[in-house]
């Protein structure tokens, strides 16, 4: 009985853990595609600071969603293994 139970148990955060790789790599997706328009509007700007501001921001995002997609990943491949 409690073999089943545990046996179960184990299914199910398999499925939950994979579950979750595939909405981290999907939301970072989601950032990465946001920090483009950030990145692209601090060329479109006048002056240097907001430039600056923008750009940094931009790949700040950029970073962020990569290493959200990276994580996914990664979590998605440990529980395939």
């Amino acid at each position: 009985m409690t073999d089943n139970i545990e046996q179960q148990n184990a299914t199910s955060h398999v499925h939950y853990t994979k579950r979750d790789a595939e909405t981290q790599t999907a939301i970072g997706i989601f950032v990465a595609y946001i920090s483009i328009p950030v990145i692209v509007g601090a060329f479109l700007v006048d002056k240097v600071h907001w430039k600056v501001v923008n750009g940094v921001a931009g790949l700040v995002l950029l970073g962020i969603g990569v290493a959200i997609i990276v994580w996914g990943r990664k979590t998605a491949k440990k529980v395939s293994e």
